[in-house]
């Protein structure tokens, strides 16, 4: 199989986290892993992520998930995707993400991220960060597209791995109007709220239980995103990661 050429360059730009902590994310969910995170990518690199995504499907109306499967509903989620399932690009989106995420690259018993995995103090596993999830979903939003408010649901696969954080790349801005990623408080969508404003290679990065989060509508504009899953497995030794790591 002939190897795709590299989306992303060799020297990745200088990036900075946004400050949250006056915000009401930091209120209402003390202790809970959330980053914003800008000039991870470069708007070069950006556009690349968009191409690769058209070279390899049309634009699709985008689903949700149900009992029953999954299913168009726009009026929850009016927007469109493409499915990319590309192994190579989520390990250079790996490559670049990691350095952003040491806090949680090993979850156990015990530690300042137990709750991400488990309640704390009923934790019984070590969870080794592996990687960002090939299953890489595409999104576009034009005037008038939205994703009403949601949670991000977990994923559990059949050899065991497991989603716990979710990653979201914003990859454009241009002439965009509207599309924040809107995070609300305890109170729900009649209470607080925090808007992350999409903004070329920006990441947000976030555990995934306990955020309501939507897709506000977009007012003018196309606003293109990725979103994927940082994914753990559990191993038997821990210690041996981190020995295996350093060598």
């Amino acid at each position: 199989m002939t190897k795709k050429p590299s989306v992303l360059g060799h020297q990745p730009p200088v990036a900075s986290s946004v400050d949250i902590s006056d915000s009401i994310i930091a209120t209402d969910f003390p202790g809970t892993f959330i980053k914003v995170i800008d000039n991870v990518f470069t708007p070069a690199e950006c556009a690349a992520l968009i191409a690769r995504a058209e070279a390899s499907a049309a634009w699709r109306t985008a689903l949700i998930q149900t009992p029953r499967g999954e299913r168009v509903d726009e009026e929850v989620r009016n927007n469109d995707r493409i499915l990319l399932f590309d192994k190579e690009l989520a390990g250079e989106l790996t490559r670049r993400l990691l350095p952003h995420v040491q806090e949680v690259a090993e979850i156990g018993p015990g530690s300042t991220w137990e709750h991400i995995v488990g309640l704390p103090g009923f934790v019984t596993k070590t969870w080794k960060l592996l990687g960002v999830n090939e299953r890489l979903s595409f999104l576009r939003y034009g005037p008038g597209h939205y994703f009403r408010p949601h949670y991000d649901g977990q994923l559990q696969l059949p050899d065991g791995r497991r989603s716990w954080v979710t990653v979201q790349i914003y990859l454009n801005d241009d002439d965009l109007s509207g599309g924040a990623t809107r995070i609300f408080g305890k109170a729900g969508e009649d209470g607080e709220f925090y808007d992350v404003e999409p903004k070329v290679g920006r990441v947000l990065i976030f555990e995934q239980k306990p955020f309501i989060h939507s897709g506000e509508e977009v007012v003018r504009g196309m606003k293109y995103t990725m979103r994927s899953d940082f994914l753990f497995e559990s191993v038997r030794w821990p210690g041996l990661v981190k020995l295996f790591t350093k060598s």
